[in-house]
């Protein structure tokens, strides 16, 4: 019997969930979810002009968790609290490190090295993913059907895929910080739990990391870099350059009475300063 308009409509419907049930029910297969904060936050930055790969992941991932990756493309991400899980079981928001093993430090520079984000894993070994710079020209787009098991093995590289399960820890709640720091202030460093790093210049190397609590003597400042205030301080390991938010007036000689009374670090996390390396 021929069948009609209504009867050929309704077929199609019914193939369509079908075929929605039997996606749904593929094994391994891990949808894609535009709500993981690490995708929603990547997925901004489409179309646009980032750079390399590896710092706009680290950027991302920062924006998204509060978590600082370290320089190293494998104990960075350990650094930051990642935890490596199979690419079986890679889903939305890990990130798919392609690299070699043997040599993962900041210096790192090889073809193949890779930085991407995971959309969708496709269960058949690829995966939707998003990345930059993947045509070398330091713009985020879209990498559908990846396959970075057979990319590293074109290369003799190795694979890796890394979770953050958690964002990090926020400082607890109390009053706002005060205003600016000023040449002659002294102040302390305000990271519980952490450390606040002191660079050669503002976003520059690193040159120590203090606690939580270590007094500090500013000198210069402040200097605007990625939209952050820095200032030049004077330490008991020395001179360099710290991060305005991280540092809170403390009472007495040398400074600004307004300085008194309960306070927090304006952001919650210390900022990511991008280290260029290739792709």
């Amino acid at each position: 019997m021929p069948m009609t308009r209504h009867r050929l409509t309704l077929a199609t419907v019914l193939v369509a969930i079908l075929a929605a049930f039997a996606a749904a029910a593929a094994p391994g297969r891990a949808g894609a979810d535009s709500s993981h904060p690490i995708v929603e936050r990547a997925l901004r930055d489409l179309g646009t002009h980032q750079g390399e790969c590896w710092p706009w992941v680290k950027r991302v991932v920062f924006d998204a968790t509060g978590r600082e990756m370290g320089f190293d493309y494998r104990d960075g991400f350990f650094e930051a609290g990642a935890v490596e899980v199979s690419l079986e079981e890679a889903a939305p928001g890990d990130v798919i490190q392609i690299a070699l093993d043997a040599w993962t430090s900041p210096d790192a520079d090889y073809p193949g090295l890779h930085t991407a984000i995971v959309i969708r894993n496709n269960g058949d070994g690829t995966f939707d993913a998003i990345d930059s710079n993947q045509l070398w020209d330091g713009v985020v787009r879209l990498r559908p059907a990846y396959n970075p098991a057979a990319q590293a093995a074109a290369y003799g590289l190795q694979v890796h895929v890394y979770r953050f399960t958690a964002a990090a820890a926020a400082p607890p709640s109390a009053a706002p910080a005060p205003g600016p720091l000023v040449k002659g202030d002294t102040a302390r460093t305000n990271t519980p739990g952490d450390c606040l790093r002191l660079r050669s210049a503002p976003g520059g190397d690193i040159i120590d990391c203090l606690g939580h609590g270590s007094r500090v003597t500013i000198l210069e400042g402040p200097v605007e870099h990625l939209g952050m205030p820095w200032y030049r301080v004077a330490t008991a390991r020395g001179e360099g350059w710290m991060a305005g938010p991280y540092l809170l007036k403390e009472p007495g000689p040398g400074a600004n009475p307004s300085a008194q009374g309960p306070t927090r670090p304006i952001l919650q996390y210390r900022a990511i300063i991008p280290l260029t390396a290739s792709d």
